[in-house]
């Protein structure tokens, strides 16, 4: 089973989300499930399944996406599916880059822009939620202009 997870700037809706993730990775909106935390009801033989959570701080919404093996071709790979739905949603969207740092993000941008990003867990806010502050870009993001631009280097966990 493929999976991924998105951090977005902006909350879309389920509806929209579950059209995106469709568009996405190439399968029907009826194949897609979207739920939050408040939703009882889960298609559970919906191919892909997401679940959404609303955030606090810079970014609005956390998903975690789980595609069927039975979904082919292949799912395409993380940095083009959030690439994708960022240009459907027009939100950016984050998703952790791999073998680093855990606040080593990639960021894609509604404009097609690619770019290294810094997140920082700052905890939960009084209602919750979980709190992620957007530290740092390597290349200015319009719908996060309070993000530093420098460059981030990728430092592996374990050096």
């Amino acid at each position: 089973m493929a999976g991924y997870t998105f951090l977005t700037v902006h909350q879309p809706s389920a509806a929209a989300m579950a059209v995106a993730l469709a568009g996405a990775v190439g399968v029907t909106a009826a194949d897609v499930d979207v739920a939050d935390e408040s939703v009882g009801h889960r298609d559970w033989a919906a191919v892909v399944l997401c679940d959404r959570m609303s955030l606090a701080g810079d970014l609005a919404l956390a998903w975690d996406v789980h595609v069927s093996p039975r979904v082919g071709p292949a799912p395409p790979p993380v940095a083009e599916v959030a690439l994708r739905l960022a240009a459907r949603l027009g939100t950016t969207v984050l998703h952790p880059a791999e073998g680093v740092r855990p606040s080593a993000y990639w960021a894609a941008t509604p404009d097609g822009i690619r770019t290294r990003a810094r997140v920082l867990d700052g905890g939960m806010d009084g209602d919750g939620r979980p709190v992620f502050t957007v530290d740092a870009v390597e290349k200015a993001v319009a719908q996060l202009p309070w993000a530093r631009v420098e460059r981030i280097v990728e430092v592996r966990q374990d050096g």
